[in-house]
């Protein structure tokens, strides 16, 4: 049945609506944030998925499809777009009865919105390619559900796959992989710009096939000068113990530049928001460098790291990660608890950030975790809390074997928490690098503050380290100590963060 498009022309009355280039651009370690100035479109409120059930409970479909046109699409996007569908008046089944792949199909076109009223859409696999200026939507009020019309071994581990698009909308979808063995990655990859925002995926990614890539989403914008925003995506129930899943991927041949904004990303064995294959060079290729911002939001319990960054000019800022139970993971042996995991490159910033680690998390490489060939890069305004046991909060791992040895930088960084063993912060190869205005208090037996190790022309300046262990460590290293408070805690004893003092 051939969609009803609705004519610019003939529906709209000039209002205005965001344009769809967004995204961020520029360095990410001097003082101005990349993404200032950036135009996200009219917003919806980030509580409004608060209302939705729970990421639990199986979704259910409420309202009727409502005819066309609709004010809130015309006002809210009609100015991105030459006409508008909708697919309910086009012939889909809003009840899940049949897959409305045809109608879909027949809606693709230049310029063109499709709307989904309220309802629940069956879909098998669904590729989209060589269209620009397209758009996905629903609107705040309804609640528009898409499921798998098989499983995986049927529709295959690509479920939605934009692939060579131009300006791409997606806007307030939600996915149904409640069902056993159903479920399947929503692929934007992108030749022009990309919004993708208030999308939701119930249940856990059918990922327990490990010769199978299974990704939850994924993006890459391949036009350097083009731009992403990933706003509110949220997929919290994760993956299976056993299984591969990855909650969000960026893959090597990202170019341009992408936010990510106010994600929440849970439970995945195989990397929370995994965004760091664009900076490698890895197995004969190399990634084109595009650079990603990380904005808010809370990443939980994912394996691997929660956070991992690794092209040029990369930036975290106002992140959450929190690991307080032990992630699934592939195997036991694949178990490695990592908050944010800076893999390559350089230029690289944290900042603004919180990271737990609970005594139950499981064992891993560190709350904040730098692979060998990483490069420069700062950490700043950031509280990390371990309180597990041999747990590093910072660990810069040994990169004597072809790493790359650059200074790494720490400005008012604080480390607490009651871990036992190991050490606050481990350096290795790294000469130059420098902790400035940090706080160091570990409660726990024999927990060391600073370990230095082959890496000459260090500082600790103006900092507080009260820890139940060495304080400060050295070896084959030197460092200027200048400014310091340090104190010998008894284990268990209580830190204290200090109070001003006015009077």
């Amino acid at each position: 049945m051939a969609p009803d498009r609705l004519s610019r022309r003939r529906f709209l009355k000039g209002t205005a609506a965001a344009a769809i280039a967004v995204g961020a651009a520029g360095c990410g370690s001097d003082e101005r944030d990349p993404t200032d100035g950036e135009d996200a479109g009219t917003r919806i409120d980030p509580a409004t998925p608060t209302d939705a059930p729970t990421a639990t409970a199986e979704p259910t479909a409420t309202g009727s499809p409502t005819a066309t046109p609709i004010p809130e699409v015309v006002a809210e996007y009609g100015d991105q777009f030459d006409s508008i569908v909708n697919v309910a008046d086009a012939g889909a089944d809003p009840e899940g009865g049949e897959p409305i792949n045809d109608v879909l199909t027949d809606a693709i076109a230049e310029d063109t919105l499709v709307y989904f009223p309220a309802g629940r859409y069956a879909l098998d696999y669904m590729e989209i390619e060589d269209v620009s200026r397209f758009g996905l939507v629903s609107i705040p009020h309804e609640r528009t559900v898409i499921v798998p019309n098989g499983p995986i071994d049927e529709i295959g581990n690509h479920f939605v796959d934009f692939r060579g698009v131009g300006d791409i909308l997606l806007d307030g979808l939600e996915f149904d992989f409640t069902e056993s063995g159903v479920g399947g990655a929503v692929r934007t990859i992108a030749e022009g710009n990309v919004i993708a925002r208030n999308l939701r995926t119930h249940g856990k990614l059918p990922d327990r096939n490990r010769e199978r890539k299974h990704v939850a989403y994924r993006f890459e914008v391949r036009n350097p000068q083009s731009k992403g925003l990933v706003e509110r995506v949220v997929a919290r129930d994760g993956g299976h113990d056993g299984g591969n899943g990855v909650g969000i991927y960026v893959g090597k041949d990202h170019a341009g530049s992408l936010t990510f904004r106010d994600c929440e990303i849970a439970n995945f064995p195989n990397n929370g928001l995994y965004a760091s294959a664009p900076g490698q060079t890895l197995d004969g290729y190399t990634g084109n460098n595009g650079d990603i911002h990380v904005r808010g939001g809370r990443y939980e319990n994912n394996n691997i790291a929660n956070v991992r960054i690794g092209s040029t000019g990369s930036t975290v800022k106002d992140v959450t990660v929190v690991v307080d139970e032990v992630p699934p993971s592939p195997s036991r042996s694949h178990l490695n608890v990592r908050g944010i995991r800076l893999r390559a490159r350089s230029d690289q910033l944290v900042e603004n950030c919180e990271v737990r680690i609970g005594a139950n998390a499981g064992r891993g490489f560190g709350a904040i975790s730098y692979h060998p060939v990483h490069g420069s890069s700062t950490v700043r305004d950031t509280t990390i809390t371990v309180d597990r046991d041999n747990f590093n909060a910072i660990d810069a791992t040994d990169s004597s074997n072809g790493g790359s040895e650059a200074p790494l930088t720490f400005e008012n960084v604080t480390v607490t928490g009651g871990a036992s063993g190991g050490a606050a912060v481990d350096i290795a190869d790294r000469p130059g690098t420098t902790l400035r205005n940090c706080r160091i208090e570990q409660s726990g037996a024999d927990r060391r503050g600073i370990v230095f190790v082959d890496s000459e022309n260090c500082a600790v300046v103006d900092s507080t380290i009260r820890v139940t262990g060495v304080p400060i460590e050295t070896k084959n290293a030197s460092v200027d100590r200048r400014n310091l408070s340090i104190e010998t805690l008894r284990p268990g004893q209580a830190t204290v963060a200090p109070v001003d003092d006015d009077g």
